[in-house]
């Protein structure tokens, strides 16, 4: 692909009210991304917080993200982050999403379609769903997590699960990764099983990696 590749990866939490989540469910609590150039060299990595204006963080979503209404009391509300975001993205050169599952990409334009706000156009265009990709590429039956899939490529996570720039980094090695097709079959055929205890930094028990 010509152009540049935005690894993207965002927590959200939840809306409660019924009238709101007829538009967008969540709202965005923290953007995490990775730039990388069509030869997947990382050129620049974008983080910030999120201010949400109509929920709380519940106290399970600060179990998994860590983000609490303190940490996000100064953050920018959706559309300074979004424009944030836009800037630090360019419109100079073309531009293309990745992400883990379809779930970013909806949380984006159901907030901007909540709060009325116009995203450039970049942002309704190009979107490639890695999940679906690998989960192709390596013949499972069904998709993975972010972390179980890096198991399934004998990848080590790196950093804090569930903070959104690491994941978008993670997420980044992944497409690195699957960007070589010989590459994925080479580890097809060497693997067999990957091996878990509590500390596994994503290998899963009993996970077999089919041969095609």
């Amino acid at each position: 692909m010509k152009g540049n590749k935005i690894v993207l990866d965002l927590e959200f939490t939840p809306l409660r009210d019924p009238d709101l989540q007829a538009v967008a469910g969540n709202e965005i609590i923290e953007i995490g991304a990775v730039k990388l150039d069509e030869e997947n060299r990382k050129l620049d990595s974008f983080q910030t917080y999120v201010k949400p204006q109509y929920s709380d963080i519940p106290y399970r979503i600060t179990q998994i993200t860590g983000i609490t209404k303190k940490t996000v009391e100064k953050a920018p509300q959706y559309a300074e982050a979004m424009e944030q975001f836009a800037d630090w993205i360019g419109s100079d050169v073309r531009s293309r999403f990745y992400t883990w599952s379809t779930s970013d990409q909806n949380v984006i334009l159901r907030e901007a379609d909540l709060k009325e706000f116009p995203l450039h156009d970049m942002f309704y265009e190009h979107w490639v769903d890695l999940q679906r990709i690998h989960q192709r590429m390596y013949g499972f039956t069904r998709p993975m997590n972010l972390t179980n899939a890096l198991g399934s490529m004998q990848i080590y996570f790196e950093g804090t699960e569930h903070g959104a720039l690491a994941d978008a980094r993670n997420t980044a090695e992944i497409l690195c990764n699957l960007s070589s097709i010989q590459g994925v079959h080479e580890r097809i055929e060497k693997s067999h099983i990957t091996y878990n205890g509590a500390s596994s930094h994503g290998f899963t028990m009993g996970m077999v990696i089919r041969k095609k």
